[in-house]
């Protein structure tokens, strides 16, 4: 792997430190750009064109969005030490994707009903118009912390029981689920939230530990600058011919998140297979990018 891996992100971020305890599991090199948590974000936005989540992977002219798409392409790129497989693994990962894309949301509605008063009202209204369907509103997290607090002691204790006698969920070695469950995890101990939730546990705690003692990796500091000058250097790797039929290479399309319309990015076409699509855009700055999106979650249209 020549091109430096560039990590946009910001360190309260769950998804980023995601990828950050991947990045330390593989012993990895990268470089730290911090966006900030809340828009405006304009270094991000001249290299995604609009997606605004964190993090995002710049590698070159290449940028990776999503951090099940991060930890993939990682995955592929730098083969040892490798990520746990095999039928407990598979396991994990779906465990660790019903975390991504629900237990999260409920861990940070009960943390944000804890602390409803002193939320900053920017940090509020930026999540609120960031996530129209979820209810964010303060009179809406009051009336429901109870409830998340019972559903998230349950779903803890659970885990717990998943955890007992073995040292990650994918067996002795880390699955990609092992850091899509983490994640939620830190966030709520990061907060003096999760003893607080579930006092009890007898092997969630030994098995973060296990997780954090991996760290960070090598990392050091790069400017936007430099970031945007690694990427107008770079060329896009080059990728295979497509096989999907619904669309064609070259079409003008644009891709989103499921159900956020809002963070929509227009490009055209390169790739699209069951996993992955992938856009090109030019940006004055930087030239031209290909922006590498999961297919999972993902919505893709003609325009």
């Amino acid at each position: 792997m020549n091109a430096a891996l560039i990590l946009h992100h910001y360190q309260a971020s769950p998804y980023s430190e995601k990828v950050r305890s991947y990045l330390g599991f593989k012993r990895l090199a990268w470089q730290s750009l911090l966006m900030p948590p809340v828009l405006p974000k304009p270094d991000l936005m001249e290299l995604t064109g609009g997606y605004r989540r964190a993090p995002v992977l710049q590698i070159g002219a290449d940028i990776y969005c999503d951090s099940a798409l991060i930890i993939a392409e990682l995955e592929q790129r730098t083969l040892l030490p490798a990520l746990a497989s095999g039928p407990k693994a598979a396991q994990a990962e779906l465990l660790g994707r019903l975390f991504d894309v629900d237990i999260f949301w409920r861990a940070a509605r009960y943390l944000m009903a804890s602390r409803v008063e002193h939320i900053p009202q920017a940090l509020l209204d930026d999540r609120i118009a960031m996530h129209p369907h979820l209810p964010l509103q303060k009179s809406q997290l009051i009336a429901d912390q109870a409830q998340l607090t019972i559903q998230l002691r349950a779903l803890i204790y659970q885990l717990d029981q998943a955890l007992s006698g073995v040292d990650f969920l994918g067996g002795i070695s880390p699955s990609a689920g092992d850091f899509a469950v983490f994640h939620t995890l830190w966030f709520l101990q990061g907060a003096h939230a999760l003893e607080a939730l579930a006092p009890n546990t007898m092997a969630v705690l030994p098995w973060m530990a296990r997780i954090a003692a991996f760290g960070h990796g090598e990392m050091s500091s790069i400017s936007a600058g430099d970031a945007f000058a690694a990427a107008k250097q770079a060329k896009p790797v080059a990728l295979a011919e497509m096989q999907d039929f619904i669309f064609r290479a070259g079409q003008k399309v644009a891709v989103q998140p499921e159900g956020y319309p809002q963070e929509s990015v227009a490009g055209e076409l390169v790739y699209l297979d069951e996993k992955k699509i992938v856009i090109a855009r030019q940006s004055a700055v930087c030239g031209l990018l290909h922006l590498h999106f999961p297919r999972m979650d993902y919505e893709i249209r003609a325009v």
